[in-house]
C-alpha cells in the first residue's frame, strides 16, 4: 500500500495572544486556575474581570489567593460581574454582543490607566445544547480575532462533562496547551482569514470538520482565506475536508502561507474548490 501524502515541518511561530481554555474535571480545578490567571495579569498591570454564576460573596472565596480581595475591588483592579451581565439570559449567545461588551471593558480598563483587561468564566452553563454550543463557538472565534490586536485576554472554563468532542472542538478554539488534546486550533486573523495551526491528521481533522460546521465561515463574504503558516504536519485529509467544506456551502476557499509541497498535493488530489491564494489575497 503506498504511504499517505503528508507534510511536516517546524512548530511555527503563533503569535502571543493569550487566549487559553481550562477543561476542568471539577469547579474548584478551574478556580485555582482562574486565580492563577488573574494574579499573573494583574502583576502585569491588567485589569482582571471575573464574570459568575455563583454570586459575589461565593466569587471573592474562589478569589481568595489574590489577597486582600475588597481592596482590590475598590481600587478598580478586580472586577466580578454576573454571568448575565457578559452573555445575556442564558440562551444561545449574541457573539457580536459579547465582543462588544468585551471590547467597550477593555477600552474602559485602558481609560482607567490599566495596561488591559482580562477576563474569565467558566462558561459550561451556557453550553448545554447545541443551539448553545454553535453560537459561543462563533463568540470564542469573534473574541479571538479582537484579541489578535487588542489588550484583551481571556481564560474560559469548560466541564468535560459536556463530552469528548464538545471539549476537544472548544480547546481547538484556545491556545494551544500542551496538557490538552487535540494538537490543533482554529483561529481569526486580525484581517479576517481563518488561521489554521498544529498538526492535521485522520485523529484531529474531524476536530476541524465540527468547528467549520459551527462556523460557517465565509459563507457571508463569499469567499475564505485560510492561512496555514503555523500549521506544523498535514496529511492529504485536511485538504480533502477543506475541499468537502467550500463544494458544501458554494465558499471558495485559498490558501496563503502554505507548507512545502501543499501545491503538489493539490494536484494529487480530487480538489477543485480549493486554491492558492494568490501575492496579497484577502477575504
Amino acid at each position: 500500500m503506498a504511504a499517505e501524502p503528508i507534510v511536516r515541518m517546524g512548530r511555527a511561530e503563533r503569535g502571543s495572544r493569550d487566549h487559553l481554555c481550562c477543561l476542568h474535571r471539577d469547579a474548584a480545578e478551574y478556580h485555582r486556575r482562574a486565580a492563577a490567571f488573574f494574579a499573573d495579569g494583574l502583576r502585569e498591570g491588567l485589569r482582571v474581570a471575573y464574570a459568575s454564576a455563583d454570586g459575589m460573596e461565593a466569587a471573592r472565596a474562589q478569589l481568595a489567593d489574590l489577597g486582600n480581595v475588597d481592596r482590590l475591588l475598590a481600587e478598580g483592579a478586580v472586577q466580578i460581574l454576573p454571568v448575565q451581565e457578559v452573555y445575556g439570559p442564558g440562551g444561545p449567545v449574541d457573539p457580536e454582543q459579547v465582543v462588544a461588551a468585551c471590547a467597550a471593558a477593555t477600552e474602559e480598563a485602558l481609560a482607567d490607566g490599566f495596561r488591559g483587561l482580562r477576563v474569565s468564566a467558566d462558561v459550561t452553563g451556557l453550553v448545554r445544547t447545541p443551539e448553545q454550543q454553535d453560537a459561543f463557538v462563533r463568540a470564542e472565534f469573534l473574541a479571538d480575532r479582537y484579541m489578535a490586536d487588542h489588550p484583551l485576554s481571556g481564560l474560559c472554563g469548560y466541564s468535560v462533562d459536556l463530552g469528548e468532542d464538545t471539549a476537544a472542538d472548544f480547546a481547538a478554539l484556545h491556545a494551544a496547551d500542551p496538557a490538552q488534546d487535540p494538537d490543533v486550533r482554529v483561529f481569526g486573523c486580525a484581517d479576517g482569514a481563518l488561521g489554521l495551526a498544529g498538526e492535521f491528521d485522520v485523529a484531529t481533522v474531524p476536530v476541524l470538520d465540527r468547528v467549520l460546521t459551527r462556523l460557517r465561515p465565509g459563507t457571508d463574504a463569499g469567499a475564505l482565506v485560510v492561512d496555514m503558516a503555523a500549521v506544523d504536519f498535514l496529511d492529504h485529509k485536511l485538504l480533502l475536508a477543506l475541499e468537502d467544506y467550500a463544494r458544501t456551502h458554494a465558499v471558495p476557499l485559498s490558501l496563503r502561507s502554505t507548507p512545502r509541497l501543499t501545491a503538489r498535493l493539490l494536484e494529487l488530489l480530487p480538489v477543485v474548490n480549493v486554491h492558492l491564494a494568490e501575492l496579497g489575497a484577502v477575504t
